[in-house]
Parts: C-alpha cells; sequence; structure tokens
C-alpha cells in the first residue's frame, strides 16, 4: 500500500509537469522539437514507474475485503430463583439462557412431552464434543430391527438433531469426559410397524462413572427406544457462555420411566387443495418426532386435485394433478414411509371416497369405462359439495371399485400399513346421485327408497374390495369419518363395531361422540372447535360458509380433554386424537408455522394427558414449551412464537 501510494505522487507530479510543459508550448517559449522529447521521455518515464509498482503490489486475489470486526459481549447472566430463571446484569461469569433452562425447574423442564413415569433429572451436567458418542445397540436379536436402529443412530447424531445445536461448527472447547456411550435395547422385539398394540414404552437411565459417561435406552419395541433417543436428545443443549466459542452440555444423571396415554396420536396433512413437496412434507414429519406424534395422515387427494401417480392408473394425475410438477411417484411415496418409520411415525394415506372425489376421475368415458365420478365441476356448485370443485363416485359403476381397489394395493404395498386404513367416506350429496335417472332405477330395481342405504352398499362394496387389495386379509381397524351415515339408525345397521373406527370431526359438545362410544365403537377425536388447526384465517369464498371459526390458540389444544366427560367404562374405546391442517388457505410458506408449535401441544396432550383446569394453564407449560420452540427450530422447522421472546428469556414475568 504503501508504494502504491508513492506511485500515485509521481504520477500525479509527471502529470502537473506535463501540463505545465504542455502550457509553455502552447506559449510558443520552447522549440517543438525538444518538446516532442520530453513528452516521449515521460511516457517511457511513467511505464516504467506502473511497472514498478504493481511489482511490489499483493495480487486482487490477497486482498482482503474492509470488514469491521465488531465484538458483542453480553452482560446479562440468568440465574434459577424458586424453579425460575431470571435475568441479571453481571460483571463476572455468566451463566447462559440455555444451561439456566437446563437446569432450573425440577423434574418439569426440558422434555416434551412431558413424562408419564418417574423422573429422576438432576443438575449434574457434563460438556462433551459431539464426536465423542458411541450408540452401540445390545440384546437385540431381530436384524430388521438392528437395522431401524442404525438409521435411529445416524438421526439423533445427524444434522437435524445434536450436531445441529453447535452454533460454532468447529468449536474447540475441552471435553470434561473421557467417554460417552449410549446403550440401546429393544429386547426381543421383531416387528418394525407400528400397530395399535405397540408397546411404546421406554426406560431412560444416564450415570457418570469417573469420567465416563453412559446412557442406556431401554425398549419393549423400536418406536419405544426411539422414544428414548428423542427424549434423550431434549436432555443436550448449546451453551454459548461456555469458553470463548460455546459447547455442548448433557445432563449427567437422570432416570426416565416413560410410556403413552394414547395409541393413536395423529397429524392430518391436505394435499389434495395444495401441493408440498416432499422435503415440506419431512419437515411435518421431524417436528411430529420431537412431540412423539406417531400418525402423519396424509389425506392425497381431494376433489380439486389428484397428485398421486398411480403405476396402475396414470390416468389419475394426468387429469387430476395440479401440474406435471405437482405429482408424488410411488418413490416419493416410499421415500417418506421410510422416513417417517425411522422417526416412529406410520402413514396412513387416505383416498376420500364416495364424496371428495372429482379431479382425476374425468377419464372413464374417454377409456369405454363409463362415469367413474358424478357431479364434477357441477354449478351451482353449493347445490352438490361443500366447496368447488364438486365430484363424488359413481355408486353403480363396477369400474370405480376396481380403480379404488388398485390405487389401495399399490398405497398397500408402498406403506406397509394394513392393519390400519383410512377410507374417508364424509359429507356425501345425496342431491348428486339423486339427479341420475340410471341410479334411480339401479334403487328401484333393488327396492332402495332411502339414498343413505345406497351410501351404505358404496362402504360395504368397497369394503370387500379393500380386503382383496391387502392380499386378503381384513384390516383391524377401518377408519371412516364421522357423517349421517355414522348416526344412528344407520351406524349399528351398516358398520361392524370390531371392525370399523369413526373419525369424530364434529364439534365436542356434538352428541356423535357420546353416541358412537355408547354404540360400542372406537373412536378418534378430531373435533373441529379444538383441533382444526386451518381456522381462524376468515372466508376464502363469497357464497356458502367458507371458514370454520376462530383461530384454535396452542393453549385451546393442549387444553381439550373430552374424555373428562365420558362414561370409565368407554374410556378403552378412545384410540387417541388427532388434529387436522386442511389447506384451502394454506400457504407454502405457512406449513410449519401454522402446525408449530399447536401440534406441540397435541403431542403433550395425547402423550401424557397431564391434569388442566378448565382454559388455565400450569406456568411449567408454558416454559416448557418455550424450550420445545426453540429445539424445532434448531432442527430446521418453521414455528410460529408463543410470546415475546423477551419471556423466553424472563418467563416468570410474562405470567
Amino acid at each position: 500500500m504503501e508504494n502504491f501510494n508513492h506511485g500515485l505522487q509521481i504520477i500525479h507530479s509527471i502529470i502537473v509537469k506535463a501540463s505545465s510543459l504542455t502550457f509553455i508550448r502552447m506559449v510558443g517559449s520552447v522549440p517543438s522539437g525538444w518538446m516532442r522529447r520530453i513528452l516521449l521521455f515521460l511516457v517511457i518515464l511513467t511505464g516504467i514507474l506502473l511497472i514498478a509498482m504493481f511489482a511490489h503490489t499483493p495480487p486482487l486475489a490477497s486482498l482482503q475485503p474492509f470488514t469491521i470486526h465488531r465484538t458483542f459481549q453480553s452482560p446479562w447472566s440468568w440465574a434459577c430463583v424458586s424453579g425460575r430463571c431470571e435475568r441479571r446484569a453481571v460483571h463476572s461469569s455468566r451463566i447462559s439462557s440455555s444451561t439456566c433452562s437446563a437446569l432450573c425447574g425440577g423434574n418439569t423442564r426440558l422434555i416434551w412431552p412431558r413424562p408419564t413415569g418417574l423422573v429422576d433429572l438432576r443438575s449434574e451436567n457434563v460438556v462433551f464434543h459431539w464426536q465423542q458418542v458411541e450408540i452401540a445397540t445390545v440384546n437385540t436379536s431381530n436384524q430388521e430391527v438392528k437395522n431401524l436402529l442404525e438409521h435411529a443412530k445416524d438421526v439423533f447424531l445427524g444434522k437435524r438433531n445434536v450436531k445441529n445445536l453447535m452454533r460454532v461448527s468447529n468449536a474447540k472447547s475441552r471435553s470434561a469426559i473421557d467417554s460417552f456411550i449410549i446403550y440401546i435395547s429393544a429386547g426381543s422385539a421383531s416387528n418394525t410397524q407400528l400397530s395399535l398394540d405397540t408397546d411404546e414404552s421406554y426406560h431412560l437411565q444416564v450415570l457418570t462413572k469417573g469420567k465416563h459417561l453412559e446412557v442406556r435406552i431401554i425398549g419393549k419395541s423400536y418406536y419405544g427406544v426411539r422414544h428414548g433417543l428423542e427424549t434423550f436428545s431434549q436432555m443436550i443443549w448449546w451453551d454459548e457462555n461456555c469458553g470463548r466459542q460455546g459447547c455442548l452440555r448433557v445432563l449427567s444423571q437422570a432416570s426416565i420411566e416413560d410410556k403413552p396415554v394414547f395409541s393413536y396420536r395423529g397429524l392430518l396433512v391436505d394435499t389434495g387443495r395444495q401441493f408440498f413437496s416432499l422435503e415440506q412434507l419431512k419437515r411435518v414429519i421431524d417436528g411430529m418426532s420431537a412431540s412423539k406424534l406417531n400418525t402423519f395422515h396424509w389425506h392425497l387427494t381431494d376433489s380439486q386435485s389428484f397428485p398421486y401417480e398411480s403405476v396402475q392408473f396414470p390416468e389419475m394425475a394426468r387429469w387430476g394433478a395440479y401440474s406435471g410438477e405437482e405429482v408424488y411417484t410411488p418413490e416419493d411415496v416410499k421415500e417418506l414411509v421410510t422416513y417417517a418409520r425411522i422417526r416412529g411415525i406410520r402413514v396412513l394415506i387416505e383416498i376420500d371416497s364416495p364424496a371428495h372425489a372429482g379431479a382425476g376421475w374425468q377419464w372413464g368415458l374417454e377409456r369405454g369405462l363409463g362415469e367413474l365420478a358424478l357431479c364434477i365441476d357441477q354449478q351451482p356448485w353449493s347445490a352438490y359439495c361443500g366447496e368447488p370443485n364438486c365430484g363424488q363416485l359413481n355408486p353403480i359403476n363396477e369400474n370405480s371399485y376396481k380403480i379404488l381397489e388398485s390405487l389401495y394395493r399399490e398405497l398397500l404395498d408402498l406403506t406397509g400399513v394394513r392393519d390400519i386404513i383410512h377410507l374417508g367416506g364424509d359429507e356425501v350429496n345425496l342431491d348428486c346421485w339423486a339427479q341420475y335417472s340410471n341410479i334411480s332405477a339401479t334403487m328401484q330395481a333393488q327396492n332402495i327408497t332411502d339414498y343413505h342405504v345406497l351410501w351404505a352398499d358404496f362402504e360395504k362394496k368397497l369394503y370387500s374390495r379393500l380386503i382383496k387389495a391387502n392380499h386378503g386379509e381384513a384390516p383391524k381397524a377401518v377408519i371412516l369419518w364421522s357423517s349421517p351415515l355414522t348416526k344412528r339408525p344407520y351406524v349399528t345397521q351398516y358398520f361392524d363395531s370390531s371392525i370399523h373406527v369413526i373419525q369424530s370431526w364434529g364439534g365436542s359438545t356434538w352428541p356423535d361422540t357420546p353416541d358412537l362410544l355408547e354404540d360400542g365403537f372406537r373412536v378418534i377425536l378430531s373435533h373441529v372447535d379444538a383441533w382444526y388447526l386451518d381456522c381462524g384465517f376468515g372466508k376464502w369464498r363469497e357464497a356458502g360458509e367458507a371458514a370454520c371459526g376462530e383461530y384454535r390458540t396452542w393453549q385451546t389444544v393442549y387444553n381439550h380433554r373430552p374424555w373428562r366427560d365420558y362414561p370409565l367404562q368407554q374410556q378403552h374405546l378412545l384410540l387417541g386424537g388427532e388434529a387436522t391442517i386442511w389447506s384451502e388457505q394454506l400457504g407454502q410458506a405457512s406449513l410449519g408455522p401454522r402446525l408449530w408449535p399447536r401440534a406441540s401441544a397435541l403431542g403433550e396432550r395425547l402423550w401424557s394427558d397431564l391434569p388442566s383446569n378448565g382454559y388455565s394453564t400450569d406456568e411449567s407449560v408454558y416454559t416448557r414449551l418455550a424450550v420445545h420452540i426453540e429445539l424445532l427450530r434448531s432442527r430446521g422447522i418453521r414455528t410460529e412464537a408463543m410470546w415475546p421472546h423477551w419471556c423466553t428469556q424472563n418467563p416468570g414475568k410474562c405470567l
């Protein structure tokens, strides 16, 4: 830089002199021959000086950009006072907010959902490097279970879990231990498919032997071990005030006994009205696994679109997908199923029928198969369906049943979920069928006068086709949405309580659920006034009912415990619950924030079912959920905020 400045000074001097000489020439004081010689000399001298200057100048590639290095030193530290973290200004050593949150609050801190059994979390903790962690599978005999556990190890240590906690990837802090080993055991478990009877319990123990950290996670199934690994991952955090760069810490003394209250803990995502990429659906799976939800209900198709690219019937997607880019291939389905199973989740795919079936079913006449679906895009739509585009399957066309059978055969083979199957079955518009003379003639020939009977006949035929699609095996549970057909007197006439499970989506004060339980039917709860996460965003059309009420807050989701009002002798019929997020007003960017942390609140309600008084929520729920939200974000999951961030740092002052 010094040479550069010196060179500039020389050039400036030459230019000044040259200008002066030029001026002299102009006034005629110097002969023209001498002037030419002087100018030539100056040009040569300038070239020599420039060469010398750049010879001593560093190459451009080595030049560093001009930056301002700023050091941010926060004066704040956190102290645990009466079970709460309080922020204080200090001049000495500081305790980070994350460390205080991990160590303050007794056995209610850190873990989401809260364990249901004995919990003993001590405040002892150690610093470690993630590279030190070893995971060993012991006392597990089944090879398929072992293979799943190997994948679970990768997830535990992966870029969306423990490794991703590190804010500085090459942190050099010194480890306080010599070894860190996690022993995992699924015992004699042999079934790698999640079922309604799967034992998801686990026992977790963390202890320190000298400078050796030892963790033991024992489950009676793969899923129990996976839940134990999830719980233990939440006992690890990043301490930004550790050393110069920060460090990973882990609790070094802990014991947990845990198992879920409900066996079915679901979340529905609708890809029929809006398309979501495979990567977006994987982020949903990540959030579910962190909250110990275990059923991803994939509402794959609807009357607006059919995005599944069937091998047997590619016409479905060709006629029904929004575009060639907005389809799910069989490989996509299989990839998501594998991704979910490793994370403890079954993928339950629904192709709704006989209603909610329009787009994708229009090609029957072209192929000589007759009208597969009726009322497609019929106007006025409000007379024939709940929202545009209308469409429901033709109950007297056998080809409609054949196609459904083939579709379910493909999907059952891809998912491997055969014991529990969802057939849809809601919001059938009887006026749609009533306008077709050939349907009326068929009913007269069979002496049928009630269109509910025709609807029930559709479900009966579909069930027999489903058994064929399932390689001749009857599923243990066939799920149907609650509807007029699942009300009295039809429900006991046309459905079998040992086979059919009703997903009750009506209002929590409606008689549907109590009546179903009284009639002996197993029930999955999805009450619209508590667990419909798409509500609260206003109308999306002017005609007809286009909104489902106010926004369901996470407190509303969390405090919904309708089973308290049901007779004890009927409690065993409640399989669990499911939140739904229908996608009429759900954009690509809003999927995550609309789900989390509200779906996390559902996770604790269905796993732990902690007591709650009306709509008042215990303070520890707020503080633990705030910690859980930070965990989700560290794993790349987009969430809504539950309160100002100041409240996360000062929780006791916000409640």
